[in-house]
């Protein structure tokens, strides 16, 4: 018999879907194989990742900004001491005087005046008005609250900042 090229053609219409539900079905099984002999071999597919949050959550007191009335005057055994003076209130600071001794090695001093106010949230940020890269950041974690200079050398006698620390107060405004 012969055949013409519209029945090839029916032919292959015909048959086109059947190999293609075939192949599909093929690739389910394989799949299904592939992760049973993962199984198989304690080698279970990762679980899909969770889905991130829709929004960043801040917490309210990180939004409504940093209040601290802060008073720490203390001294190690060590001859180590700081006398820190804050008053921060909503993020806006109000007075700020610090002074750190080390031991053999000097002082640092930080005045209000000598800085400009920058951030408010999520941390209160004060740079050096000498423009130099001198900066007191100041955040709260939990009851914790940190004033901690950065690069501010040029504040300090020299070769005390390296060991100067940064200066925590607990919620209530006193040392920690």
């Amino acid at each position: 018999m012969k055949r013409t090229h519209t029945s090839m053609w029916m032919a292959a219409l015909i048959g086109l879907p059947l190999l293609v539900g075939g192949c599909a079905e093929l690739e389910q099984d394989l799949r299904q194989i592939h992760d049973y002999l993962r199984k198989l071999r304690g080698r279970d597919p990762a679980p899909p990742p969770p889905t991130p949050p829709s929004t960043a959550e801040i917490p309210p007191a990180a939004a409504a900004g940093l209040s601290l009335n802060g008073n720490c005057v203390a001294r190690e055994e060590s001859g180590y001491a700081e006398n820190v003076r804050v008053t921060v209130a909503a993020g806006q600071v109000r007075a700020f005087d610090a002074r750190i001794d080390i031991p053999k090695r000097g002082s640092c001093r930080y005045q209000l005046a000598e800085f400009r106010q920058t951030k408010q949230t999520p941390y209160v940020e004060l740079l050096a008005r000498s423009n130099s890269a001198c900066a007191v950041r100041m955040w709260q974690q939990g009851d914790r609250i940190t004033v901690a200079p950065t690069d501010c050398e040029e504040k300090c006698t020299r070769g005390a900042f390296e060991y100067a620390w940064p200066v925590q107060f607990n919620a209530a405004g006193g040392c920690y």
